[in-house]
């Protein structure tokens, strides 16, 4: 059994940390692509970046993509709020705050999508301990923003950024109250909202004005944005759920805000006030609530429907 479980682990560890490190970075990237292209030409290029190289693996598995009439609506909405909107949200803020900050405000996504849950699925209301989660989680967001000190922080950038992550909540819990049953398979449905992510952005960033030359490190950046922290990230996501399941793959949020901060700090040479840290493992404390509480309601859920043998018969995680 130990060998076996070894084996796994050696299956998923590689993707899980790699994935990790592409997250964590996207935030470095993102601040360095700001130099020569403007925050709606970030957002379009990396979302046409990542959907090319989801459009090749969708061509070598020889992968029809058809999207059902009735969830094209659906669609249309998970595509904004996931790519287009926080995509472009995170550029603004990052002309504004440091990629420290916004890397650390990313953690807060797990909150706002068990807020949104709740709302949409009663089935899965929060219970207390999840309930306790998100009371802690978002008095960790006013420390982490330094709401004491108006002077702390830039206040537009801030809300941008938790614009970006509520736009994150609201599509984690839309895809999964209605996106469970596309028929498609977990490369084909990322790339149509990124088809749809990227007719959203293409007039701004048409239309907008890049505020300097191109030059080789910001173009490499945007490169490794695209096609690291969303194109390869999203297949590396799915590889990671499909073999060590979703509290293994929710646990990344804890590993991001490490990377993006050191990133910050060393490479960007940016400030880390004091508050920033203790806010972000406040929030991480809060998410962890969130998640605890919805692992146990599960196996709660699923310990009457275990059948004789002790497996599962019909449970909500199936």
């Amino acid at each position: 059994m130990g060998s076996s479980g070894a084996a796994t682990s050696r299956g998923w560890f590689g993707s899980y940390l790699l994935l990790a490190v592409l997250w964590g970075c996207s935030f470095l990237f993102i601040a360095t692509a700001l130099r020569s292209f403007s925050p709606t030409q970030v957002a379009f290029g990396r979302i046409v970046i990542g959907l090319a190289l989801l459009v090749v693996v969708l061509l070598v598995r020889r992968e029809r993509v058809r999207v059902q009439r009735r969830l094209v609506g659906d669609f249309v909405l998970v595509g904004a709020v996931m790519t287009a909107i926080p995509f472009v949200l995170f550029g603004l803020a990052e002309q504004r705050v440091s990629s420290v900050l916004a890397g650390l405000v990313n953690a807060t996504t797990p909150l706002f999508t068990a807020l949104f849950v709740a709302l949409l699925i009663p089935t899965e209301r929060p219970d207390r301990v999840q309930l306790g989660g998100l009371v802690l989680g978002f008095g960790g967001i006013a420390v982490l923003l330094g709401v004491w000190d108006a002077g702390a922080i830039d206040l537009v950038g801030g809300l941008m950024l938790l614009g970006a992550t509520f736009c994150y909540g609201l599509g984690n819990a839309w895809g999964r109250f209605r996106l469970t049953s596309t028929g498609l398979s977990t490369v084909a449905t990322p790339a149509v909202q990124l088809v749809v992510g990227a007719l959203v952005v293409l007039p701004f960033a048409v239309a907008a004005p890049r505020p300097g030359p191109i030059s080789p490190a910001p173009a490499l950046a945007l490169l490794a944005l695209g096609l690291g922290g969303t194109g390869l990230a999203y297949v590396l996501f799915w590889r990671v759920m499909s073999v060590a399941g979703a509290t293994v793959t929710a646990s990344v949020t804890y590993v991001i805000p490490i990377v993006s901060t050191t990133l910050g700090v060393v490479v960007l040479h940016e400030t880390l006030h004091w508050y920033e840290p203790v806010g972000g493992a406040i929030v991480l404390g809060g998410v962890a609530l969130t998640q605890w509480g919805a692992v146990r309601r599960r196996r709660t859920v699923a310990a009457p429907n275990l059948g004789t043998s002790g497996a599962p018969v019909d449970t909500v995680a199936r």
